[in-house]
């Protein structure tokens, strides 16, 4: 990279990450236990606008991830369905898709059932990987294919990566929306959530903002499907049920699962 696009891009970097101190946190709802340790927690955020985040933390020692697939429109289940089926913690929606069938657009594992290919070279690409019942958030350069590899979703674009903003898209091309995301602290804490009405930009500058995420560290996040495809479905200990239902069908959704059920 010359010197002049490594400058460009260190300052872009600092105007990514100066524009997270204009985020706060307005309010936490108390955790709502799911069991087995995951918790469900809605927070407004206040700044540029005001926000709401919804979001389901767990831990990897008690849960654990999968892939679930929907394989045509016609057979499609919603999210409240493929959790009841798996006896899931939450689920929310995963990657991307041809909306035309409802194929992958992009490598998809499932219990071990592959399908299409790793899209190398797209930009700020990334994935969810379990492998070997353990999960975790690789970029495109850490992949390296193997059959032991369950479940995998690829995605993009990376919104956190050792705690930094990514910078991502230009923020002028960066659009307010619905928004599916998972994270991690690289120690075993999780969490996948939504948020409603903000740009890539925005959302990475609330999740490394001090003060916001409170529940864990946020090592690296990575953005999911998005806009009408954005999903979140979990029921607490108490039978209540929060179900935030995407507007169309989706091609797959990542299960938090508990480990004893596999």
């Amino acid at each position: 990279m010359k010197c002049r696009e490594k400058l460009l891009l260190s300052l872009l970097v600092l105007l990514l990450a100066g524009m997270s101190l204009s985020w706060r946190l307005e309010s936490s709802s108390k955790a709502a236990p799911l069991g087995h340790d995951a918790t469900f927690v809605i927070k407004t955020i206040t700044g540029a606008k005001k926000v709401e985040i919804q979001l389901v933390f767990f831990d990897e020692k008690q849960c654990t991830l999968r892939v679930a697939v929907n394989p045509s429109r016609q057979m499609a289940a919603p999210l409240n369905e493929i959790a009841a089926e798996a006896k899931a913690l939450a689920v929310c929606n995963g990657g991307y898709f041809h909306v035309d069938n409802l194929t992958s657009d992009g490598l998809e594992i499932a219990d071990g059932r592959r399908a299409d290919e790793f899209r190398r070279n797209a930009g700020w690409v990334g994935a969810l990987m379990v492998r070997q019942d353990k999960p975790s958030l690789i970029l495109e350069k850490e992949f390296q294919d193997a059959p032991d590899i369950s479940d995998f979703i690829q995605c993009s674009p990376w919104l956190v990566d050792e705690g930094q903003i990514c910078p991502v898209l230009n923020p002028s091309q960066d659009p307010r929306n619905r928004r599916t995301f998972i994270m991690t602290d690289g120690a075993g804490r999780w969490a996948i959530g939504v948020c409603n009405g903000v740009g890539l930009h925005e959302l990475a500058g609330i999740l490394v903002t001090p003060g916001i995420i409170t529940e864990m560290k946020v090592k690296r996040a990575l953005n999911l499907d998005g806009g009408p495809f954005t999903g979140l479905w979990c029921r607490s200990a108490d039978d209540r049920e929060h179900f935030e239902k995407p507007g169309w069908e989706v091609r797959n959704a990542i299960m938090v699962l508990p480990r004893d059920s596999r």
